[in-house]
């Protein structure tokens, strides 16, 4: 799609050293930032329009910068010291990534050939990441868009009786057992191997810590499926509950799951927070809310796109080819 035939946002102005439109497919986000000049630095860019950007991503949850000068990792990291300031670690993290150092990660390494549903990234730890930014390096030859949903409208289209049964029963749990043969090690979660580290950890986060055997550990926690924005107060649907509830996982690995474990035994899966269970048709009402909101584009090399976390799910589409997208949180 050209960018010429992008739809124009007229709440500010344009001036001649940038654009700033939307995708003619997708009125509301993401917000895309273009130079006049091409290859222009981004972090100084950033600095210099720091209140505006700050407010755009508040109103719009995703910002789009494309055709400015991010050539590699080092000038995204430089870009995270810049618009992060501090960057978050990945603990109690679950699914496989790489540290490349100053904060960065690779984007999730999943099978190439399955997508990764809407989420917001870590959800349900005690003090999630307030903002993501993402940097295309290598762009798919086909396919691997980071979708994005705004979660403000994902609350609206949710059967309100559901929410007010989340509601009603104090939320939802996430239940997580290590050492079943299947998912992320203890160590690799909380990127420790010292247990008493992580059952204090978890002590302090208001985890519980089970030790169901010498191999074998289980953590519970319990947290609102509803959430206020921490500077809007807008209310957001901000949990993993569909992601890791048992019916979403491909079918194969769960019947795989079924032959050797009860489902309260998977290596992830979620409840009410009294422990009933959620049925699938619940889920099912979630997952489309989050489909019919979501909204996708093609990853060009260079691109970097900072997401406010707390307004905006991601997820990744299957692809094929080299793709190579790397992440920070703040």
């Amino acid at each position: 799609m050209s960018f010429s035939s992008w739809k124009k946002q007229d709440k500010q102005p344009m001036t001649t050293s940038y654009t700033r439109q939307f995708f003619s497919h997708s009125p509301s986000l993401p917000l895309v930032y273009k130079p006049a000049v091409p290859g222009m630095d981004l972090s100084k860019w950033f600095s210099a329009h720091l209140s505006m950007i700050e407010q755009d991503l508040l109103d719009n949850g995703t910002i789009l910068f494309r055709g400015f000068g991010v050539s590699g990792l080092d000038d995204f990291t430089e870009f995270v010291n810049v618009s992060l300031k501090e960057t978050a670690r990945y603990t109690e993290g679950a699914t496989p990534r790489t540290s490349l150092g100053a904060g960065v990660y690779t984007a999730t390494e999943f099978p190439r050939t399955q997508e990764i549903a809407l989420h917001n990234e870590l959800s349900y730890v005690s003090s999630p990441p307030k903002k993501l930014v993402f940097c295309c390096l290598t762009s798919p030859q086909e396919g691997g868009q980071t979708q994005i949903a705004d979660i403000r409208k994902v609350a609206k289209r949710i059967d309100p009786a559901i929410l007010e049964e989340f509601s009603a029963r104090g939320g939802w749990m996430l239940r997580r057992n290590y050492g079943v043969g299947f998912g992320p090690t203890i160590e690799k979660a909380f990127e420790t191997d010292d247990l008493a580290k992580i059952e204090q950890y978890c002590q302090e986060a208001n985890i519980d810590f089970i030790k169901i055997s010498e191999k074998c550990i289980r953590t519970e926690q319990i947290r609102p499926a509803m959430h206020f924005h921490p500077v809007t107060g807008v209310p957001v649907w901000f949990n993993h509950v569909a992601f890791w509830h048992h019916s979403s996982l491909c079918p194969k690995i769960r019947a795989s799951m079924k032959q050797v474990l009860k489902i309260e035994e998977f290596p992830f899966s979620t409840c009410f927070a009294d422990g009933s269970p959620i049925p699938d048709s619940t889920i099912q009402n979630i997952r489309q809310a989050y489909i019919d909101e979501q909204v996708m584009f093609d990853w060009q090399v260079g691109d970097v796109m900072l997401i406010d976390n707390w307004s905006v799910a991601h997820g990744r589409q299957p692809y094929s080819g080299a793709r190579k997208v790397v992440v920070a949180m703040g």
